[in-house]
């Protein structure tokens, strides 16, 4: 999982922010993270077809949170509709 400063046009010319790798549970922590836009790129080893770039912002509209559950999988078994961010409230 790599986050990205938003901007670009091209996916090339982005400034990585920070990357981490899930470990055997799934769980990752970037740590803190500034205000702002990011793009998040999610690659799924062995996979073409869950995870993706997401627009992701974090504000302080949203309280902190305990954890937060990124569902790659494809919401509709014909992978057509979007994935689900699913927050737990600290």
């Amino acid at each position: 999982m790599t986050l990205y400063g938003y901007g670009s046009a091209r996916f090339e010319d982005l400034n990585k922010v920070a990357s981490v790798t899930t470990d055997r549970h799934g769980d990752f922590d970037f740590g803190s993270i500034p205000k702002g836009h990011y793009f998040l790129n999610i690659i799924v080893k062995d996979s073409d077809e869950l995870g993706g770039l997401f627009d992701v912002e974090v504000t302080e509209a949203v309280k902190a949170t305990k954890s937060l559950t990124i569902d790659v999988s494809p919401i509709h078994p014909d992978c057509k509709g979007g994935h689900e961010f699913v927050e737990t409230k600290a």
